[in-house]
C-alpha cells in the first residue's frame, strides 16, 4: 500500500531528527528505530525491531521498566510518559550515557503505541563539569593569590616601616640634614608606588589570567630591587655588594614580578644571617651559555638543613616562626612563567646560594 503524503513527511522528519526516536508497543517491543538512535546506541535498526526496549537501559531502569509499563497500562499513573525525565541509556558496547527522555502515547487503529525521544546529555554534562572545575580552580587561585598578596605586600610595608624608623631616629637626634630627610621620604614614596604596582599586577592577573611583559635591562631592575631592601639590610647590620657584570642584559619581563623575586631572595638572605658574626651579601649578574643571564644572591648565613632543602620550594613550607612559606614557591612560579629557572645550591663553607636565569632578548 503506497505511503500517504503526510506519512511520508512524518517519516522524513523522524529520519532526519537529531535526537534518537524509538517507538514501542504495549509490551515494550521496539517498532521503529531512527538513524539518530542508531548513532546514539550503536545498534542497527534491524537488530532492534521486535526487541524489548529495556535492552537500551542500564539497571535499575531495565529491571523496573516492564512493571512500570504494566502499571501505567492498568492505572494510568505516569512517571515519564507525558512528563519527561533525565535517565541513563546503555549503548551496545555497554557504556552508559546521561539522557533526557520524553515519551508520548499515541493511538493508531485502536493500538496504544509509545514514542520516546532521547536527547544525549553527555556533552552538556562534560561542559557543566568543566565549568565546575573552572570555578573550583578559580576559587583555589583566588585563595593562593590572597595569600601571595599578603606576602608580597608585606615586603614594601616592612621597608616603609624601616625607612620611617630611620627618619624617626634622625629626627630625635636632630642631626639630619634636609637632603637626607628628603632622600628617606623619596624612598618611602618609591615603596608606596611599589604597593600600587603589586596591586595592579594582581588585578591584571585576576582579569586576564596574565600580566604585562615588556623589555627591560635586568641590571637596572636588580639595582632598583636592591635599593628597596637597603633600609632592612642596614637595620639588620648586613653589608650588601652589588656586582652587575652582565653586559647583554635586555630581558622580556614583568618588571614588578622580577623585582619581587630579587627582594624576596634578599630578604631571605638577610634573615638567614640573623645571629651570624659576619653578615655580608653579594647580589650579582653575569651572562651564561644559551643566551641566558644569571642572577645570584649569596650570603654568609649558616646554610640550609637537609630536611628544609627537600621542601624548599613547596608552598607553605617555612622555617620562619611567622612566615607564610610561599615566598620561594611564588618566586619559582614567576621565574618559570618567564621561561627561566630558579634553584638553590651549596657553596664553600656550607652556605646556600640562590640563583635564577632568564633568557636574554634581542628585540
Amino acid at each position: 500500500m503506497p505511503m500517504s503524503q503526510d506519512a511520508a513527511f512524518l517519516a522524513a522528519v523522524v529520519k532526519g531528527a537529531l535526537d534518537g526516536i524509538v517507538s514501542i508497543d504495549e509490551r515494550g517491543r521496539i517498532l521503529s528505530f531512527n538513524p539518530a538512535a542508531t548513532k546514539l546506541f550503536g545498534y542497527a535498526p534491524e537488530e532492534m525491531l521486535g526487541q524489548g526496549v529495556a535492552v537500551l537501559m542500564p539497571e535499575p531502569y531495565r529491571g523496573e521498566h516492564e512493571s512500570y509499563l504494566r502499571n501505567y497500562l492498568k492505572t494510568g499513573e505516569a512517571k515519564i510518559i507525558g512528563i519527561g525525565r533525565q535517565v541513563e541509556g546503555r549503548r551496545k558496547d555497554g557504556s552508559i550515557f546521561p539522557a533526557d527522555l520524553g515519551v508520548t502515547e499515541i493511538q493508531i487503529d485502536g493500538r496504544r503505541l509509545f514514542i520516546g525521544v532521547i536527547h544525549d546529555l553527555s556533552e552538556r554534562r562534560r561542559f557543566e563539569a568543566h565549568l565546575r572545575e573552572l570555578h573550583t580552580d578559580r576559587l583555589d587561585l583566588i585563595e593562593h593569590m590572597s595569600v601571595g598578596l599578603a606576602h608580597e605586600l608585606k615586603q614594601p610595608l616592612v621597608a616603609i616601616n624601616a625607612y620611617l624608623n630611620v627618619l624617626r631616629r634622625h629626627l630625635k637626634e636632630q642631626q639630619i640634614p634636609a637632603e637626607k630627610g628628603l632622600d628617606v621620604l623619596d624612598k618611602i614614596t618609591q615603596q608606596m608606588f611599589r604597593v600600587s604596582e603589586i596591586m595592579d599586577n594582581v588585578r591584571q592577573f585576576m582579569t586576564r589570567g596574565s600580566t604585562d611583559k615588556t623589555p627591560h635591562h635586568l641590571n637596572d631592575v636588580v639595582r632598583t630591587a636592591c635599593e628597596f631592601t637597603d633600609a632592612i639590610a642596614k637595620e639588620a647590620g648586613v653589608t650588601t655588594t652589588v656586582r652587575l657584570d652582565a653586559k647583554d642584559d635586555l630581558v622580556f619581563i614583568n618588571k614588578v614580578q622580577i623585582q619581587q623575586v630579587v627582594v624576596n631572595l634578599k630578604r631571605n638572605a638577610i634573615e638567614a644571617m640573623h645571629g651570624c658574626q659576619t653578615r655580608e651579601m653579594i647580589v650579582s649578574t653575569r651572562p651564561v651559555e644559551g643566551d641566558m643571564i644569571r642572577v645570584d644572591v649569596a650570603d654568609t648565613g649558616c646554610g640550609l638543613a637537609e630536611a628544609v632543602r627537600s621542601r624548599l620550594f613547596e608552598p607553605f613550607a617555612t622555617t620562619k616562626p611567622h612566615g607564610l612559606g610561599i615566598g620561594l614557591s611564588i618566586s619559582r612560579s614567576i621565574i618559570e612563567d618567564h621561561h627561566g629557572k630558579l634553584w638553590a645550591e651549596d657553596t664553600a663553607g656550607g652556605r646556600t646560594l640562590f640563583s635564577f636565569v632568564l633568557p636574554v632578548t634581542r628585540a
